[in-house]
C-alpha cells in the first residue's frame, strides 16, 4: 500500500519563522556588542583602580600563619592565631563562637578562597579583570559569526560556502576564551602573591590551580562536529546545483 499522495508531498513544519530568525540574529548581534562593550570596559575599570585593593583567588595551604581578627577598634584589630586544634585533618578550619553552648562551631574550608590585598598594581588589576574582557570580546565575535549565519538560514541557504567556517570559528572562540577566563585568575593571583612575599612552597596560600573547563571544551567539540556536518551539506549542495 502506497503512501497517499498529499502526504509523500506536504513540506516538514519549520521550526523557526524567516522573521523570528532574522530578530533572532538582531537581538545576537547587539547582545555581542554590549557585551564586549562590558567586558573590556570592567577591565579598564579595574587598570584604573590600580594602588587599590585587589581580589584574586587562592588555595590555602595550611593554617600556620592565618590569624582571626577579632577587634575592629583599630586599623589592624586584634589577631586570634589559627592553632592547630582549629584545623582538622581533612583540611577544615573550625572556627569557635563565642557564648554558644559546646558542640557548635564553624566550618571553613582550606581550599580556595579569595584574596583581597591593598596596594595592587595595573598588571593585577588587568589581569584580574582580564576573564570578564575575554569573554566580551568572544563574545562580540561570536555574535558576528552567529549573525551571518541566522541570515542565511533566514534566506533559505543554511548550506551557503562559508558556514562551516563560521561555525568552526564559534567553537575555536569557545574554546579559546574559556581557556583564557581560567588562566588569566591564576596568573593575578600569582602576581599578587609575589607581590606580598607569599610566592614560596612554605606559604598559607598559594596561587589558585589551573583547571581545564570541561564544559565549555564539550562543547568546542559538539561545534566541531556541527561545522563538519556544515561542510558536508554544503559540497552536496554544490553537487545538486551542479546537476542543475
Amino acid at each position: 500500500m502506497g503512501i497517499p499522495e498529499y502526504i509523500s508531498s506536504r513540506k516538514p513544519r519549520r521550526f523557526a519563522s524567516e522573521r523570528l530568525v532574522r530578530r533572532l540574529a538582531g537581538a545576537v548581534l547587539w547582545l555581542g556588542v554590549i557585551a564586549g562593550v562590558a567586558g573590556v570596559a570592567h577591565d579598564i575599570n579595574g587598570m584604573t583602580q590600580a594602588s587599590a585593593y585587589v581580589s584574586v583567588p587562592v588555595e590555602v595551604r595550611t593554617t600556620d600563619g592565618l590569624s582571626v581578627e577579632t577587634s575592629r577598634e583599630t586599623r589592624a584589630g586584634s589577631q586570634a592565631p589559627l592553632a592547630a586544634p582549629d584545623a582538622d585533618a581533612r583540611g577544615v578550619i573550625r572556627l569557635n563562637i563565642a557564648d554558644v553552648p559546646e558542640g557548635s562551631w564553624l566550618e571553613a574550608g582550606t581550599g580556595e578562597t579569595e584574596l583581597r590585598s591593598w596596594g595592587s598594581t595595573v598588571a593585577e588589576q588587568a589581569l584580574a579583570r582580564a576573564d570578564s574582557a575575554v569573554l566580551g570580546l568572544c563574545a562580540f565575535a561570536g555574535a558576528l559569526l552567529l549573525r551571518r549565519l541566522l541570515l542565511s538560514i533566514a534566506e533559505g541557504d543554511p548550506f551557503r560556502e562559508g558556514n562551516a567556517v563560521r561555525v568552526a570559528g564559534l567553537a575555536l572562540l569557545t574554546a579559546v576564551g574559556s581557556l583564557c577566563m581560567a588562566a588569566t585568575p591564576a596568573l593575578a593571583s600569582g602576581l599578587v602573591l609575589e607581590r606580598l612575599g607569599l610566592d614560596g612552597a612554605d606559604g598559607p596560600v598559594a596561587a589558585s590551580a589551573f583547571s581545564l573547563p570541561q564544559v565549555p571544551l564539550f562543547v568546542a567539540l559538539l561545534l566541531l562536529a556541527l561545522a563538519e556536518a556544515f561542510r558536508r551539506g554544503t559540497e552536496l549542495a554544490q553537487d545538486v546545483d551542479g546537476l542543475v
